[in-house]
Formats: C-alpha cells, structure tokens, sequence
C-alpha cells in the first residue's frame, strides 16, 4: 500500500479532475491518493464522483475555510 499526495490548490476544473485521473491510474488497489483542493466544484461533486464511480472510496473533509481534503482509495 503507498500513500501518494497531491496539490492542486489554484487549479480548477477540468485540471483538477485530470491531475486526479492522471495519479489514480497509476496507483494499485489499496494505494491512498490524499488531495488537497480549493475549488469547490472539484472538491465536492466532481472528483468525489469520479473516484466513486470507478470503484474508488473517497472521504471528503475541510481543513480551512475554503480548502478541502480528499482522501481516495483505490480498491
């Protein structure tokens, strides 16, 4: 199992969801992508949908006014 990070804060769709894409496809099942995130459509509906529907658990949580913190599995 690794644990990767990834950065995206000043980006915004759809670079957000493509920066997403381009780690989880090359992770393993069990590996964690932890994102950080502040632009809300990215945070809380699209790459939340994204992860759950290509099999991914994700837990969505705010860390700061404004930034949010995605923690995805891939199963």
């Amino acid at each position: 199992m690794t644990r990767r990070t990834l950065d995206i804060r000043g980006k915004v769709c759809p670079h957000c969801l493509i920066a997403v894409k381009k780690e989880t496809d090359t992770m393993k099942p069990g590996d964690d992508l932890v994102v950080t995130c502040d632009h809300p459509p990215a945070a809380t509906k699209n790459i939340p949908l994204y992860a759950k529907e290509n099999g991914m658990s994700v837990e969505t949580k705010t860390t700061a006014p404004g930034t949010w913190e995605l923690h995805i599995t891939k199963k």
